[in-house]
């Protein structure tokens, strides 16, 4: 299970990282295959399991931020 893209589907689909960090729980709470992946993922990523989802998602936000004021610095 790649949870890196289970993450970037949540927040498509509910669009706010509150509301996308409560369902993945949620749904990672019924699915224990789901939960051992997401704890080797955060081992393999330096999270901790409890901060995870948001900790990723404020990465990713940053990154997708960077890349925007590099394109728009080669514009200028």
């Amino acid at each position: 299970m790649d949870i890196t893209t289970i993450i970037n589907d949540f927040l498509h689909e509910f669009g706010s990282i509150d509301i996308a960090e409560s369902e993945f729980y949620r749904r990672m709470d019924d699915d224990p295959e789901m939960k051992q992946d997401f704890k080797e993922w955060c081992d393999e990523n330096g999270y901790r399991e409890r901060t995870a989802f948001a900790e990723f998602c404020n990465e990713s936000l940053s990154r997708h931020d960077e890349i925007f004021d590099s394109l728009s610095d080669y514009d200028e």
